[in-house]
This record gives C-alpha cells, sequence and structure tokens, in this order.
C-alpha cells in the first residue's frame, strides 16, 4: 500500500478512536452530573437517540460543533490540537528537489531517508541525514518557504534533537523563495552563512562545509 494511502487509512481509524473515546467520557461525565439522556438532548436541541448514538462513538458524520456543544451539556469543555505525523506526505516536487540535491553532490555520501528522532513520542523526522567519514549533515527540502523564520526554527529545533550539529536546507528556486530570502537575511546570514556554491563545492568533495547552508536548486 503506497505511504499515502496508509497514512490516510491511519487517520480514519484514528479518528473513530477519538469519537469512541470522547463517547465514553461524555457518558461518564454525564452519568457523574446526575443528568439524565433527556435531559442533556433537550439542552442541546437533539433526541435522546442522537445523544445515545454520540455517547456509543457511532456518528460518522458528527460535527466538531456539534461535540463540542455535547461536552459542555455535561461539564466538559473539549479541545483540539495536532502533531507531526510519523512521516510527511511528500510531494512529487519536493522529491525532485531532493533528487536534484543528490545528483550534485555525488556519491560521496551515505544516504537515510524519514529520520525520525529518538525519542519514539516525538514523531518528527528529518528529509535526510547524509554521511561519510567526515560527519554527519541534516539536510531539510522546501519547495515553498512561506514563513522562513518559523521554518528555520523548526529545522534548528529538528537537529538539535536529533543530535546532528550540521544543516543544509535545500529550496526549490522560485521568484517567492527568492523574496522569502531576501526578508529573512538577517536571520539567514546568522544561522545559514554558506550559499549554494560553497556548499555544492563541500559536498561534492566530501567535505564537512565548516557551517550551515542553504542551497537554492
Amino acid at each position: 500500500m503506497p505511504a499515502r494511502v496508509r497514512l490516510i487509512e491511519e487517520a480514519r481509524r484514528r479518528a473513530s478512536r477519538v469519537r469512541l473515546d470522547l463517547g465514553h467520557e461524555i457518558r461518564a461525565a454525564r452519568l457523574a452530573a446526575g443528568l439524565r439522556m433527556r435531559d442533556v438532548a433537550h439542552a442541546i436541541g437533539r433526541s435522546e437517540s442522537w445523544v445515545s448514538r454520540a455517547e456509543r462513538g457511532l456518528l460518522v458524520r458528527v460535527s466538531y460543533v456539534e461535540l463540542s456543544v455535547l461536552a459542555a451539556a455535561v461539564g466538559l469543555k473539549m479541545w483540539t490540537t495536532t502533531f507531526p505525523s510519523e512521516r510527511v506526505l511528500r510531494d512529487a516536487p519536493q522529491l525532485r528537489l531532493l533528487q536534484r540535491f543528490r545528483a550534485r553532490i555525488g556519491e560521496g555520501w551515505a544516504w537515510s531517508f524519514e529520520v525520525v528522532l529518538p525519542d519514539r513520542l516525538d514523531q518528527r523526522a528529518a528529509d535526510a541525514v547524509i554521511r561519510n567519514s567526515s560527519g554527519a549533515v541534516m539536510i531539510e527540502a522546501f519547495t515553498r518557504l512561506a514563513n522562513a523564520q518559523s521554518q528555520l526554527r523548526a529545522v534548528h529545533l529538528k537537529a538539535r534533537d536529533l543530535g546532528v550539529g550540521r544543516v543544509v536546507i535545500v529550496l526549490a528556486e522560485s521568484a517567492a523563495n527568492r523574496r522569502a530570502l531576501a526578508e529573512a537575511a538577517d536571520v539567514i546570514a546568522a544561522d545559514f552563512p554558506l550559499g549554494t556554491r560553497a556548499v555544492l563545492r563541500a559536498l561534492s568533495e566530501g567535505r564537512d562545509p565548516g557551517a550551515n547552508g542553504i542551497v537554492v536548486l
């Protein structure tokens, strides 16, 4: 099964699990509050049957708003958040960008893709880590630099938590990305001082570039 399809199927199964668990929590809160199902149904303008199905996790098409209102009726405040998935759903342009970069630096490095962080509860992963006798370099590829400061900060944190001291960002050549680089020039100069030529020259020779850098391809 392709990775994209597998991840979507996993998301559907996770949603079903969350819906079931939430229903159990709502039922427990209702009983603890001494509320009858009809009391809750009347308060939110729903039928007892609807409330019963919600408590059993059987409302497949129930909305976030509906569940939040139901939770509030039994004294619960519903909250949700997100976290990075185990594997990023990469698009074809990003994969081509990594392939172009690999072709430019030659075969002097061993490549590992989707390198997950050592903490099993942290599902972030580096796009790639390349290694040879001179050391290790984390590679992050972006087809679009939408928020340079935020994206570069996330890259730094990932490298720190992965324990890799050298980082190279590979960025697709575009007018929008050039503007983003110009707008974040101060941050880039401090944290990613090397440019395309210096990074490619060092890596193609099998050397540690000596500093972090950004390669535009």
